[in-house]
């Protein structure tokens, strides 16, 4: 993260202790909706800084938010997103690469964490007995890493679409909440039994100073990406 956008970050994070709890719950609706928007991480703080000031001055003077931006708070941010500068379509595709870097390093991290070989490794350290370092990635390994990454992305757009608008929840049906709720549930079963099924399969093994080399250069990677992306 360059200079300008974190020290802009510091001072919004200051700004944001000054709210009160009413208010407090509005903006960080607004922020989140901010943070999905197609604009900059700078352009997102310079905009979240204008929002708390005006925000904390209507307090001092004792105005419910309400009267400052309206009711309508995602016609609002829509407002002020469109007279910003879209990010063009090279800087979407390296803020993908760098989301699917981190999400490759936390995930990698896990597995190497959390493998049976692992947990085998050090037992066998601790007693004394032979040290196998390969760690094995099955074919379960793999599709569970998709599947992952493709809830997270399907996640954070409904989140997206729904944020600053609540009245929706309440007009769901109960046959639509029953449906939805079915065929979640209903695909959630379906994938674990194709994990099940797939994950018996060893596609490959991996010396596992290797693997922690390899997760180590995506979340350099990574770094040096968000220096690129952010100005």
């Amino acid at each position: 993260m360059k200079t300008e956008t974190k020290i802009l970050n510091q001072e919004n994070n200051e700004l944001d202790k000054r709210l009160t709890k009413e208010n407090n719950v509005v903006m960080t609706d607004m922020v989140c909706y901010l943070r999905l928007a197609n604009i900059s991480e700078h352009d997102q703080e310079v905009v979240r800084q204008d929002l708390l000031q005006m925000v904390l001055s209507a307090q001092e003077r004792g105005e419910d938010i309400n009267t400052l931006i309206g009711e309508d708070y995602k016609y609002f941010c829509d407002e002020v997103i469109a007279a910003l500068p879209q990010k063009n379509q090279k800087e979407r595709v390296l803020d993908l690469i760098d989301t699917l870097l981190l999400s490759t390093f936390i995930l990698g991290v896990i597995h190497i964490v959390i493998s049976k070989e692992t947990m085998k490794l050090i037992y066998n350290a601790v007693t004394g007995q032979q040290l196998n370092f390969q760690i094995s990635i099955s074919g379960g390994d793999l599709l569970s890493y998709v599947i992952i990454i493709a809830t997270v992305f399907l996640i954070v757009h409904v989140i997206g679409k729904n944020l600053l608008k609540p009245e929706k929840k309440h007009n769901q049906s109960k046959i639509k909440k029953f449906i939805i709720g079915g065929a979640i549930g209903g695909g959630l079963m379906a994938v674990f039994l194709i994990i099940a099924w797939v994950g018996r399969q060893t596609l490959f093994t991996v010396n596992i100073f290797t693997a922690c080399v390899f997760i180590l250069g995506l979340y350099i990677a990574h770094k040096l990406l968000q220096e690129l992306i952010i100005t």
